[in-house]
């Protein structure tokens, strides 16, 4: 019995966001050190901006690596998997750099490009998956 092969572009994303969450999760550390709070944000801003780019990243990470795995594994659209992968990495690396930037009372544009381009790639994997499951469940 041959086993499925290695989704090695959906490790290496896997990698590549395993790294940033644990950087993230030194960041919300070092920010309850310096702000003294143990157990949520304390009331302050910044601590709470630090816990949303960890939140976020643990919110959409996990969802994206099962749908690109699953993509992968399917040996379908190997050349947007390529893309895709990078794509949803760098999005995620942009939306708390966006996160940590001041743009005043209104829209953050590089929180937005991370968070829209996550959103996108989302819809883009659940769609190319759902379309491969309904061609291999017709035929």
């Amino acid at each position: 019995m041959q086993g499925l092969a290695f989704p090695a572009v959906t490790a290496a994303a896997a990698g590549a966001l395993g790294v940033l969450q644990v950087a993230l999760t030194f960041y919300v550390g070092g920010g309850r050190m310096t702000f003294g709070t143990g157990l949520g944000d304390g009331g302050q801003e910044a601590l709470h901006r630090r816990i949303r780019m960890h939140a976020n990243l643990t919110e959409n990470a996990p969802l994206v690596l099962i749908l690109l795995g699953l993509l992968e594994l399917s040996g379908a659209w190997p050349r947007l998997v390529l893309v895709i992968a990078p794509a949803f990495v760098i999005c995620r690396i942009v939306h708390p750099f966006g996160l940590s930037l001041r743009f005043g009372p209104g829209p953050n544009p590089v929180r937005f490009i991370g968070a829209a381009g996550s959103t996108l790639v989302m819809l883009v994997l659940s769609v190319l998956l759902g379309v491969t499951a309904l061609g291999r469940l017709g035929g």
